[in-house]
C-alpha cells in the first residue's frame, strides 16, 4: 500500500517542479568554512593588464616588466581580510607551532630595519599592544604554507597561497589605475594604510609619505579601511602578503592562465605583494612586486588565504 506521506510528496514535486541543481556562488559573495576559518569572498573571472605601464609610473627604478595580458579563466576565493593573530592562534594551539625566535623589526635605536631575537608572531612590537583583529605578522612563506595546509585538512577544502596573478588581479578589482581607487595617491588613507603622516609623526624614514593621515602610526586592525570593487580589504597597506609564485623581473615563459609561476628545484627567492604600514606610494600599488627569501620574518609582513571552489560549489 502507498503511503500517504509518499503521496504528499509526489503532489509536492508535480506542484512545484524538480529540486534545482546547486547554483553557484555569486561574485562578491563571503564564504566562511568554520567559525574559526577566514572569511572568503568569490571573485570572478576575468581579463586585466599585469604589472604597471610606464606611463603611469614617474620614476621606474624598479625594474619592472612591462606589463602583459592575464586571464583568470575561472572563479576563485580570496581572503576577504589578511590573516589575523585570532585565526593564527587555532591553528598555533592545535598544531603546536613553535613560533622561530627571530623578527626583523624597526629599530628605533639604529634607525633602520634590524632582525630582533625576542620578536615573534605573538610578541611582533607591531603595535605595542596587539588585538586577535590584527594581521598576524613575523611569519614566513613556509609558516604560512604550513597554516594554509592545516586549514585544509581542518575543512577538507582546497586553500593555497593565492598566485601572483590572481593576487594583482583581485587588488585592482576590474581598476587600470596607478591604484585600485584611481591615480590620486592622496586618497589613499581612506582605502590603505601606508606610509602616511601619522607613520612619520612617530617613525620618520627616509622615503616619502602620502599626503594624508589614516590614523594609524603602524599596523591596523582587519578590515579598518574601505574595501575594494571586489570587496577585499587591505589588498594594498597594511602588510606585504606571500604569494605562491617565484620571484622573477621578467614575464617570459609566464603562464598567462593565471596559475603560479614556480621553478624546478624551488624559488631562490619568493613573491610579496601589496606593501605595508611603512610602505611609500611608489610601491603601495597593484602593479609592483616585492620579493623575499622564503624564511624571512617581518613585522610588516603577513598573508592571506585562497582556495579554488569545490565542483560542488563551481556547477
Amino acid at each position: 500500500m502507498i503511503s500517504r506521506l509518499y503521496l504528499l510528496g509526489v503532489l509536492c514535486l508535480a506542484s512545484f517542479g524538480p529540486v534545482p541543481a546547486f547554483a553557484a556562488p555569486a561574485a562578491g559573495t563571503v564564504i566562511k568554512d568554520c567559525p574559526t576559518c577566514p572569511d572568503l569572498v568569490v571573485v570572478p573571472p576575468g581579463k586585466f593588464q599585469m604589472g604597471t605601464p610606464k606611463s603611469q609610473v614617474a620614476n621606474n627604478e624598479t625594474g619592472e616588466a612591462p606589463p602583459v595580458q592575464m586571464q583568470i579563466p575561472k572563479a576563485f576565493l580570496m581572503g576577504r581580510y589578511e590573516v589575523t593573530r585570532a585565526e593564527f592562534e587555532v591553528y598555533a594551539a592545535e598544531k603546536k607551532f613553535e613560533p622561530t625566535v627571530l623578527c626583523r623589526i624597526w629599530s628605533k635605536a639604529k634607525g633602520r630595519y634590524d632582525d630582533d631575537s625576542n620578536r615573534t608572531w605573538k610578541r611582533p612590537g607591531v603595535p605595542e599592544r596587539p588585538q586577535p583583529n590584527h594581521p598576524v605578522s613575523c611569519v614566513d612563506w613556509h609558516e604560512s604554507k604550513d597554516y594554509i595546509g592545516w586549514l585544509a585538512e581542518k575543512t577538507g577544502k582546497p586553500y593555497r597561497l593565492p598566485t601572483e596573478a590572481e593576487w594583482e588581479y583581485a587588488a585592482r578589482a576590474g581598476s587600470s589605475t596607478l591604484y585600485p581607487w584611481g591615480p590620486d595617491s592622496g586618497q589613499a588613507c581612506k582605502y590603505a594604510n601606508v606610509y602616511d603622516i601619522s607613520t612619520l609623526r612617530v617613525t620618520p624614514l627616509a622615503w616619502p609619505h602620502a599626503m594624508c593621515v589614516d590614523g594609524f602610526p603602524d599596523m591596523a586592525p582587519v578590515g579598518s579601511f574601505k574595501p575594494n570593487a571586489f570587496g577585499l580589504y587591505d589588498m594594498i597597506g597594511n602588510l606585504w602578503e606571500w604569494a605562491e609564485d617565484c620571484a622573477s623581473k621578467s614575464h617570459a615563459g609566464r603562464p598567462k592562465d593565471g596559475s603560479a609561476w614556480v621553478w624546478k628545484g624551488g624559488c631562490r627567492r619568493v613573491i610579496q605583494r601589496g606593501g605595508g604600514w611603512f610602505t611609500t606610494m611608489e610601491r603601495a600599488r597593484p602593479g609592483y612586486h616585492g620579493d623575499a627569501t622564503a624564511t624571512d620574518h617581518f613585522d610588516f609582513g603577513g598573508f592571506r588565504v585562497a582556495r579554488n571552489l569545490t565542483a560542488e560549489e563551481a556547477k
